[in-house]
């Protein structure tokens, strides 16, 4: 079993391959939109349960988000960096093991800031100087409190609100927790690695489900050799055609497994896919 067949197997348990198997009296083709991570890891998975797949992808390249850049004679991801998540649970660990790929620890289950720790941590403000560990920490723990007062402010509203908007509610209410100056730079800053986070800017990051997610242990590990080892290898021998906008569908004879991105307020883009939900139309 190669890398490749290692991750659709570690990824998927056959239900929904099986459930177009049954509605249909012949192997069905199958078009992936999108192919960003998500749209490539559902074409894998289909290809290797013995559908005909074919993806459409608007750009010219693969991968979506995930782009590794080597223009400096060496690996630099300008998007997905980290695996979040570095244990055996983790879908990619298989792939990743068997592509023999380096991991380059970088935060703990418990990091505030998502994909660091504070102790490991350099911050730098916009005239070079290092921002001492100390104001780090202290606003760290202020940025904690204000987001478990988020929590107060979400069960007293029964209609959703953008997180940047639920702070500011927290802020009016205790504005002992207002920052001057530079750690006020540092408050931005927590707020910025949580929008790098979910890839979202913090006005449209929802209240209601922003921390409703499942964490795997593990802590978090920069892939050293960049994330685009893992896009070729799950790439490898699928039927990609590049430059292909999809402008609409209509499912007649085929079958057509669509990925679409959810963005925060759920509006779904025309060009592409990079967190996917599975839309079957039969």
């Amino acid at each position: 079993m190669d890398a490749k067949e290692l991750f659709s197997t570690n990824l998927i348990d056959g239900t929904v391959t099986s459930h177009i198997k049954r509605q249909c009296n012949s192997p069905p083709t199958l078009i992936v939109i999108g192919a960003g991570i998500s749209g490539i890891a559902a074409a894998r998975c289909l290809h290797d349960a013995s559908f005909k797949v074919i993806v459409l992808e608007s750009r010219d390249r693969i991968g979506g988000r995930i782009y590794t850049d080597y223009s400096f004679g060496c690996p630099v991801d300008m998007g997905a960096s980290w695996l979040h998540g570095a244990c055996n649970e983790n879908p990619l660990a298989p792939l990743i093991r068997a592509l023999g790929l380096t991991l380059y620890h970088t935060g703990g289950d418990n990091s505030v800031i998502f994909d660091h720790d504070l102790e490991s941590c350099m911050l730098f403000n916009i005239d070079g100087h290092q921002v001492p560990q100390h104001i780090m920490m202290e606003v760290g723990d202020t940025y904690k409190r204000i987001l478990a007062e988020t929590v107060k402010v979400r069960d007293e509203h029964p209609d959703d609100m953008p997180i940047l908007q639920a702070i500011s509610i927290v802020l009016n209410r205790h504005p002992e927790l207002r920052q001057q100056g530079l750690a006020h730079e540092v408050l931005q800053w927590y707020i910025c690695r949580m929008e790098a986070w979910f890839a979202s800017d913090a006005d449209i990051i929802p209240l209601k489900t922003w921390d409703q997610e499942h964490i795997l242990t593990g802590g978090h590990g920069l892939m050293v050799q960049g994330y685009d080892p893992v896009v070729k290898a799950l790439a490898n021998d699928l039927d990609i055609r590049l430059n292909h906008r999809s402008s609409g569908h209509s499912c007649t004879h085929l079958l057509c497994l669509w990925l679409f991105s959810q963005s925060p307020q759920g509006n779904r883009p025309s060009n592409s896919c990079v967190y996917g939900s599975w839309q079957v139309c039969l």
